[in-house]
């Protein structure tokens, strides 16, 4: 019956909800927001004025900027996970609804379904638009900022892309392409696992110093070049009086992979040591920790805005710092930290 849901018995996670046409709508939003981020590419996103010099932006020029200024990895990563990886998401969610609704290219289909909901899990256009948002904020003091076409296709495109997911359903598409829900059967090697997430969060503790102790990025104005790290950008926006900018920098930025890592660490050990911990009250840890992981971007992104955006020679520029790549790297590691983590360890004590 529409509107009901089924949820796990153990977890009590929705598993899926069965909604009155979803397909024909999930292929009517996932068009639309094709069709936005299509016009997104193809127009300026912001400009930037001050005293008489003016420049501006595209999405392809920020990923441009950042690989001349040999930040090829990070102009590579923006490009994937703002641009194409939605970009792909969405021509799978057309090719399903066409598969659905009219069967033409039904194997197709079938094929991209693990595809599309591993692509899902790095998708960050939101996380963008946040961090365009702040920059800004940054900017706005000194010069003016416009916004362009781009900036609202964008923006449409992001809340066309949320309700897109929100008709989303996995088990609702197995069952229309496949004729039936796929079971996992495979044994669960707790030990293996458990080393590659120990591994990543090693990894990222080591780089998060580094991440937070190297300018995150460089600001030349009239030929002095002034560094800047992490934290000193959340005091120099608390002490201009953006309080809320700074409490989001700071929660995003320091606090968010702290928690992450501790979060995880803490799972980890208690699947390992098999204390006995709630388990229901793990997996919502664990469920918290995997959602917020890719909101420590923002800086990120705020950072390769302001290099693509702010580029007036000797006058004014940014320029990316050491330690955005090795922020970068602690965001990644620990969201394949928290993919890596098997949630069906957390029950097995009760198994």
């Amino acid at each position: 019956m529409p509107k009901q849901k089924a949820h796990c018995p153990r977890c009590d996670h929705v598993l899926t909800m069965l909604q009155p046409n979803w397909a024909e709508k999930m292929l009517a939003l996932s068009c639309s927001a094709l069709l936005l981020l299509v016009l997104a590419l193809t127009f300026s996103f912001l400009s930037f004025d001050i005293n008489g010099l003016k420049t501006s932006i595209t999405l392809f020029s920020v990923v441009e900027t950042l690989a001349e200024q040999m930040y090829l990895g990070l102009a590579i990563l923006i490009f994937t996970v703002c641009i194409a990886l939605p970009g792909c998401v969405l021509v799978m969610l057309v090719m399903w609804g066409i598969a659905i609704k009219w069967q033409l290219g039904v194997t197709a289909a079938q094929a991209q379904i693990r595809w599309c909901f591993s692509f899902l899990k790095w998708c960050m256009p939101e996380v963008f638009i946040v961090g365009a948002l702040i920059s800004m904020v940054k900017l706005v003091a000194m010069a003016d900022i416009g916004l362009g076409p781009a900036f609202y296709f964008y923006g449409g495109f992001i809340v066309m892309f949320i309700l897109t997911l929100m008709h989303l359903d996995r088990r609702q598409i197995e069952l229309a392409l496949l004729k039936k829900i796929p079971t996992e059967n495979r044994p669960i090697r707790a030990q293996q696992r458990l080393q590659w997430t120990w591994a990543l969060l090693l990894t990222s503790v080591l780089l998060y110093l580094p991440a937070n102790l190297l300018p995150i990025m460089t600001t030349q104005f009239l030929g002095d070049a002034e560094p800047s790290t992490i934290v000193a950008g959340v005091i120099t926006m608390w002490q201009n009086g953006s309080y809320f900018i700074a409490m989001v920098i700071f929660i995003a930025s320091i606090m968010v992979p702290i928690f992450k890592i501790l979060a995880l660490a803490f799972l980890s050990y208690s699947v390992q040591s098999r204390r006995s911990f709630s388990s229901q009250q793990r997996y919502i840890l664990y469920r918290v920790t995997e959602l917020m992981g890719r909101w420590s971007m923002i800086d990120v992104f705020v950072v390769a805005i302001l290099a693509g955006l702010v580029q007036l020679g000797s006058t004014m520029s940014v320029f990316p710092g050491p330690a955005v790549v090795a922020f970068c790297a602690v965001v990644i590691l620990t969201m394949l930290a928290a993919l890596s983590f098997d949630s069906r360890l957390l029950w097995e004590q009760e198994s």
